[in-house]
């Protein structure tokens, strides 16, 4: 017997990936929408690789979204088709086999049909171990890839070998790649055909030039209306510069922090949107070092900090952010506050130090250098640390030199880092934090019991037994601090006023539906 997944995501308790809704902060939307126009839209640097199945930063994440449309998403608990290639997603009873239909008349940017083919194509390449897909994972259950089999033009039937309980959460995060452009392709993530990408999404690739801008124009094939003529993502490294340029009208949009938000809320032609980020800023220790191989460091320098000052020193009001204990969101599905958290109290933090013999370390800390909450996280950091005698050298790093030391799973140069991660409600995504040898596993982590922990979790169907894996893993990762969660941010979009639709195109968390976005009349 097969079923459509509805709001529960099966009794199984399949549950997914990120369902936030964003939400206007200081104005509701009343414009009607004229026909045509293009926002500038502000990205802090250029895009590393668009290739949606080879994503792995901020800036080709948000331009992948207007060139690329995912399978579904998931929105307040639902499955949400609308911008996605499925009609729908049916699943067997023991959620060992999920059955994706896509909808008819789909297109490539280049006028050729998406069908199935182009689905076990995807799906192909992501278990395939010589193409190094950063999303392999999504594609395996208990070690086995799984099996993607055409039923018909849009019909596939994907086989997981076993249940799986997070499943549609990892293929949530699965976007389609065209099977007629690169079968065949040896290296598919180094390919220059990555340069001109052909998508299934709203916009189609026009025109890049490094350093300045990267734009996209209206897809007229795509299944959804589609309201402006292009989307030009402006590259503006300089936070003060970009919220000039928005002030001016020479910019139309941008993310901003708390830092900014004083400033850009004075701004008369502009709209702040708030939502629910799903973000948590965090501190990786990268056990490369020797002296963080000891839990006993680790777990002073979490004593050493008081995480609501530094809440309150980074992003400036608790209206901004919350202090974050858990590697996982409130909103992330079996998320607990773990028992032990190792918080203020640098007494005890300077007694741990002097019974592991490190009464004397230097650490190298590195932030992206234009984050102007990393900065003041740094600082706070150096400043609590000096108090314990832990000496902080701070290694502020431009952004694309940032992303490849932390991608280098060998890179020493820091022993300390600070970034942030968004990854939704469904908890087996999180392992990516701090599985042994996954890609963003940046304080090196390798503990055998607690990947058997996430890989236990991901397989289990009672949704009691599942929550008490969960809530020994976030024990497990703060008893040992193998990651320093600091704090769970709001988002703040900006917005020029002559643009409206973003009440819809916030979907949740970092995601977009930039088809909603429209010119004001």
């Amino acid at each position: 017997m097969k079923k459509k997944v509805q709001t529960v995501l099966l009794a199984l308790a399949v549950s997914a990936v990120s369902c936030t809704v964003g939400f206007p902060a200081l104005a509701e939307e009343t414009a009607s929408a004229a026909a045509g126009g293009n926002i500038v839209i502000a990205e802090t640097a250029d895009p590393q690789n668009v290739n949606p199945l080879f994503v792995v930063d901020q800036t080709s994440f948000d331009m992948q979204q207007a060139l690329y449309s995912p399978f579904f998403e998931i929105v307040g608990g639902e499955m949400y088709y609308e911008n996605g290639l499925c009609e729908s997603v049916t699943v067997n009873d023991d959620a060992s086999e999920f059955t994706l239909k896509l909808k008819d008349g789909l297109k490539w940017h280049d006028g050729e049909a998406i069908t199935a083919d182009d689905v076990v194509f995807t799906m192909e390449v992501l278990v395939d171990e010589s193409q190094n897909v950063p999303y392999a994972s999504y594609g395996y259950v208990n070690d086995t890839p799984v099996t993607a089999e055409k039923v018909d033009d849009l019909t596939v039937n994907l086989k997981l070998g076993s249940s799986s309980a997070g499943f549609l959460g990892g293929l949530s995060q699965v976007y389609c790649i065209p099977k007629h452009i690169y079968e065949g392709v040896a290296n598919i993530g180094e390919s220059e055909l990555n340069n001109t990408p052909i998508g299934s999404g709203p916009f189609k690739f026009e025109e890049y030039k490094s350093g300045e801008y990267f734009k996209v124009v209206r897809f007229d094939d795509w299944f959804n209306p589609v309201n402006l003529d292009s989307i030009t993502y402006k590259i503006v490294k300089d936070s003060s510069s970009a919220n000039a340029a928005l002030a001016s009208g020479d910019l139309d949009a941008r993310l901003i922090s708390a830092d900014d938000y004083a400033a850009v809320s004075s701004y008369d032609n502009v709209t702040i949107y708030s939502y629910n980020s799903g973000r948590v800023n965090a501190m990786f220790l990268n056990e490369l070092n020797a002296d963080l191989q000891d839990v006993s460091v680790r777990q002073a320098i979490s004593y050493a900090l008081n995480k609501e000052e530094l809440c309150q020193f980074a992003f400036i009001s608790e209206d901004y952010a919350d202090p974050a204990y858990s590697l996982l969101t409130p909103d992330t599905l079996y998320y607990t506050e773990p028992e032990n958290q190792y918080n203020n109290d640098p007494v005890k933090a300077q007694e741990l130090l002097a019974q592991a013999g490190k009464t004397d370390l230097s650490l190298n800390l590195m932030y992206i250098s234009t984050d102007k909450t990393m900065e003041s996280e740094a600082l706070y950091i150096q400043s609590s640390l000096a108090n314990v005698g832990i000496t902080i050298n701070l290694l502020p790093t431009d952004e694309s030199t940032f992303k490849n030391k932390t991608k280098d799973p060998e890179c020493t140069d820091y022993d300390l880092v600070l970034s942030f991660y968004t990854l939704g409600e469904e908890p087996s995504l999180y392992a990516d934090m701090c599985y042994s040898e996954s890609r963003s596993n940046y304080s090196r982590i390798s503990d055998a019991d607690l990947d058997a922990l996430w890989d236990k979790a991901n397989m289990t169907a009672d949704a009691a037994e599942r929550g008490e894996i969960y809530s020994e893993i976030q024990n497990k990762i703060s008893d040992n601090m193998y990651i320093y969660p600091i704090a769970y941010s709001n988002g703040f979009y900006a917005v020029n006023k002559k643009f409206g639709g973003f009440e819809d195109c916030l979907l949740k968390t970092i995601y977009y539906d930039y088809s909603k976005i429209y010119l004001a009349e």
